[in-house]
């Protein structure tokens, strides 16, 4: 992969490798490194690209580029999103030809005239819109929030290669680009889309609609191998990783729960008693130790959520705001939610837990309780109601 590699008549993989990558953003770690794919698609009378690389490979990826076609005779520019190790050479390729035409979606559009300082030509996209290059044509999909709200996906019909931005990517690095030369990676595959795409499951299920029954001969994304295997197997993968949670005509509600001394399960497990009283079927996790896709998991099959947390050093505890975080990474089913918990000097925690979940814009059922040190019967009992009271609200009662 440190060079030009054409797969297919006049189509060419240009992108860079980094397999020294150990963490993608600043936020997920990569152990097997990444790449920034981009490509080059030689029509008969223009020349397109499909995305840049991140800014440190500007120079590596306007070498490649020029070794194809001069840089001043490229015609125009795809830009499937605008994230920075998508377009971060786009703006030194602008200065060697301010004359590229650029494409992309309306959001897009916007994006990058804030993210680079640099005069453009930009077309905002329509969905199945086409651009003729000369026996070989782009055609436009839209695919907002796969990851962003500025993604489409590019499609190749002449030689039936889908250009799909993140969407199906894996943070990989190969020593050969396709996936019938490469280990297993299906690891990967997964952790990628567990904490780049989940959260927009919905909108996967959307896009998917719009190319499950193309004929595919490869799928380009933008990280990782490209996926010449099995293309159906691919976007099958998909469907099930983003399948809605199954309904059994049940409410269902999630108690997280941290608990050193035994109070705050206690406290919980009357909560729960409420909920089940009601007919709501409850999933209890111990937030300790608990894998982070177990959670997930509960999360978007909870229409709602309780926190059972103690207060140490008048603080919620580093477990609880671990298992908070997972929120912003998917999608909960529904967004009712109460808070409680015993202490011993002082009680912030349900305070500091209330605000947080009403920043993820869910509404509380009851007001927090909390109690210092082992909760008495009527403290129970209040936990009991406050079951109820989230049921109830469950349910649609006033």
């Amino acid at each position: 992969m440190n060079e030009i590699i054409q797969i297919a008549p006049e189509v060419y993989w240009l992108g860079a490798k980094h397999p020294q990558l150990q963490v993608f953003d600043e936020l997920f770690p990569t152990s097997n490194g990444s790449t920034y794919n981009a490509y080059l698609i030689k029509g008969k009378d223009k020349t397109a690209l499909i995305d840049t690389v991140k800014g440190p490979f500007t120079e590596v990826y306007l070498d490649r580029v020029a070794a194809l076609v001069p840089l001043d005779k490229i015609d125009l520019l795809v830009v499937n999103h605008t994230e920075p190790d998508h377009s971060g050479a786009l703006g030194e390729l602008l200065k060697r030809n301010p004359n590229i035409e650029i494409y992309c979606s309306k959001a897009a559009e916007n994006f990058l005239k804030q993210i680079h300082d640099v005069p453009m030509k930009t077309h905002a996209v329509n969905e199945g819109q086409e651009i003729d290059l000369g026996g070989k044509t782009l055609r436009f999909l839209l695919a907002p929030y796969l990851h962003w709200p500025d993604t489409i996906f590019t499609l190749l019909p002449e030689e039936k290669i889908l250009f799909s931005c993140d969407a199906f990517g894996a943070h990989f690095c190969p020593e050969k680009l396709f996936d019938d030369e490469s280990p297993d990676f299906s690891a990967d595959f997964i952790s990628y889309f567990d904490v780049i795409m989940r959260p927009f499951k919905d909108k996967i299920r959307e896009a998917l609609a719009k190319v499950e029954n193309l004929e595919l001969r490869m799928i380009c994304p933008s990280h990782g191998p490209l996926l010449r295997r099995d293309p159906k197997a691919v976007i099958a993968a998909y469907k099930t990783l983003a399948a809605a949670p199954p309904e059994d005509g049940k409410k269902h509600a999630l108690i997280l729960t941290h608990s050193p001394h035994g109070n705050t399960r206690n406290m919980g497990a009357a909560v729960r008693r409420g909920l089940e009283s009601r007919g709501v079927a409850v999933a209890e996790i111990a937030m300790y130790g608990a894998d982070a896709g177990k959670i997930r998991d509960a999360l978007e099959c909870a229409d709602a959520l309780v926190v059972a947390t103690p207060t140490i050093n008048r603080d919620a505890p580093p477990p609880v705001w671990h298992a908070l975080a997972l929120i912003s990474t998917v999608t909960p089913k529904g967004r009712i939610g109460a808070v409680l918990g015993s202490y011993g000097w002082s009680g912030e925690a349900v305070k500091l837990v209330e605000e947080r979940l009403v920043g993820l814009k869910y509404t509380l059922a009851a007001p927090g309780l909390h109690y210092r040190f082992t909760p008495g019967a009527e403290d129970i009992a209040a936990c009991v109601k406050m079951g109820e009271q989230v049921a109830a609200a469950l349910l649609g009662e006033k």
